[in-house]
């Protein structure tokens, strides 16, 4: 018998505000430090790509104004897993079409990103570790 994927499709925003800092968005909403760390985790992914567009634009002296990103995630609720995520990059209609390359290969160089493809070893261990006998 085949079970259903219960799949929840969400949105993280990325703008850049006048002076060029980077404000994630969930539902029209900054996401902070108040809100839940998985939420900090998931838009880590759009910031640090947010960085590597900002940084393009900033060499080329191009304007950040109507420059934003979309961070789609492919949540599995079945799992409690994200399954997929895609960063979408909003260009302006005036951005030269022959940068589309290398806007994409820029946020390529995002480390979380890199991280996230192959993740690392994580262990837990407390300070009583060495007094606790096996």
């Amino acid at each position: 018998m085949y079970q259903k994927l219960k799949v929840l499709f969400m949105n993280i925003d990325i703008e850049f505000d006048a002076s060029g800092k980077i404000i994630p968005l969930y539902k029209g909403k900054e996401i902070t430090m108040e809100d839940s760390p998985y939420m900090i985790f998931l838009a880590t992914t759009g910031m640090c790509s947010a960085v590597y567009v900002r940084a393009f634009f900033n060499q080329r002296e191009m304007s950040l104004e109507n420059v934003s990103l979309t961070q789609m995630i492919h949540y599995d609720q079945t799992t409690n897993m994200v399954g997929q995520m895609e960063v979408k990059v909003n260009l302006p209609e005036d951005f030269p079409t022959k940068y589309n390359k290398a806007i994409k290969a820029v946020v390529d160089q995002c480390p979380v990103k890199k991280h996230l493809v192959s993740p690392p070893t994580i262990t837990v261990t407390t300070n009583f570790d060495s007094k606790v006998e096996v």
